[in-house]
């Protein structure tokens, strides 16, 4: 069911398409009744259809994960600064996708990303705390770098869901 303000806006939203339809239909279409029957059945679904795809993209774009390039700069610096460092997780996709750390060992690593928060020694598995946002709710982000051999095999963008 739909709320009575779903209604209210998608009524307000086919009356501004009314309006502007029937401009148009004006010319094309003579008989009055038949003019205001199609107007308003034109308004009405792009009302429904504008306010759904508003909708949509109002949740999109408040759900949607921020991203940037990696700059080792800022990587270290907002290690440095806590307010900065919850903006880290932005980077974490394209450090995964470029692939510079894979084959990297654990110095050349450190030397790129400082020193990990966590290291798991059992499963040479270091950590980077990487930030809270993008998304509904809280995420915590981590990056998560696996070695063997001591060269890094893969890297993980962690994420959980508070």
């Amino acid at each position: 069911m739909m709320g009575n303000e779903v209604i209210f806006i998608v009524s307000v939203i086919a009356l501004i398409f009314y309006l502007v339809i029937s401009k148009f239909l004006k010319n094309s279409i003579k008989d009055n009744y038949f003019r205001i029957f199609i107007g308003l059945i034109i308004s009405i679904m792009f009302g429904i259809i504008f306010y759904v795809f508003s909708v949509a993209g109002l949740i999109y774009f408040l759900t949607k994960e921020k991203s940037r390039d990696f700059d080792k700069k800022d990587w270290i610096l907002l290690n440095e600064d806590i307010e900065k460092r919850f903006h880290r997780y932005e980077m974490i996709d394209d450090l995964i996708d470029s692939r510079v750390l894979i084959d990297k060992d654990s110095i050349q690593v450190k030397e790129l990303l400082g020193k990990p928060n966590y290291k798991n020694t059992n499963e040479n598995v270091w950590t980077y705390e990487a930030g809270t946002g993008g998304g509904f709710g809280f995420v915590d982000h981590f990056l998560e770098i696996y070695y063997k051999k001591n060269k890094v095999q893969k890297i993980k963008h962690k994420r959980i869901q508070d």
